[in-house]
């Protein structure tokens, strides 16, 4: 029977946002183009996250060390890892005969670990429930994204959202994100346009995209990305406030 190997029960529990989640969040943004909620986003890091431990097995599976299993015999000097030890990697000092009559014939192998702690693995045992090389578990409980995002999304998107508020290349505004690099350009004609539209309409509040089309604002071809734009500029300009309710922007002088 194979081995299974899981992420660490409290792997989703202890989550941190890491530079590498960060560059991927971002390189997801650029190919999708539109600003996204951190609900989507979690949605994706979670998958990636599944993706990159599976990859990660993988390379153990496939690097120089040897996966200890026990019906092989390994000789003085071979470099083990085990998989049932969180992955601990070790050298064979010693081998000898084992003693269990029960058994059969089998040998004993020590092994010292990189911490120089040894103990003792049987070696040539044909039935052993570790004699297969480890797999990811595609049944357990968070094996999926789905899974994980039905139990943790909540404490996952306020982590996502902490994270990306601390760096300077990803823009907010209405609950979404972006790059900051590929926000469209709204010069100070086009915010004093935008006063005087709401001016008219006594003081507001009116919808961005209402705002945009009296003034004419280009849409190009992706007007998803322009209200961001829009939205974020009419922000970071202290002549407007944003009254919306949540999941409205609405804008007032």
């Amino acid at each position: 029977m194979a081995t299974t190997w899981r992420l660490r029960e409290d792997y989703w529990e202890t989550f941190e946002v890491t530079d590498e989640d960060v560059e991927f969040l971002y390189q997801h943004l650029l190919e999708e183009e539109r600003p996204l909620s951190p609900e989507v986003l979690v949605e994706a890091l979670v998958a990636e996250r599944l993706r990159r431990e599976r990859e990660a097995l993988e390379q153990r599976r496939a690097g120089d060390r040897l996966i200890y299993l026990p019906k092989e015999h390994y000789e003085v000097g071979a470099q083990l890892i085990f998989p049932a030890l969180d992955w601990a990697a070790g050298e064979v000092v010693a081998v000898r005969p084992g003693r269990n009559p029960e058994l059969g014939d089998f040998e004993v192998i020590r092994v010292r670990f990189a911490d120089g702690r040894e103990r003792e693995f049987a070696a040539g045992l044909a039935e052993h429930p570790l004699n297969e090389p480890p797999k990811m578990d595609d049944q357990g409980p968070l094996s999926g994204p789905q899974q994980v995002l039905e139990q943790y999304r909540k404490s996952l998107v306020a982590r996502l959202e902490e994270a990306l508020g601390q760096h300077e290349d990803f823009v907010r505004i209405a609950g979404r994100w972006f790059p900051r690099a590929l926000v469209m350009e709204v010069n100070i004609g086009h915010l004093n346009l935008a006063e005087a539209v709401l001016d008219v309409a006594g003081g507001g509040p009116l919808p961005t995209r209402a705002i945009m089309e009296q003034i004419e604002f280009p849409t190009t071809d992706n007007p998803h990305l322009a209200e961001f734009s829009f939205d974020l500029a009419l922000q970071e300009d202290e002549r407007f406030d944003e009254v919306g309710p949540a999941g409205q922007v609405l804008w007032f002088l």
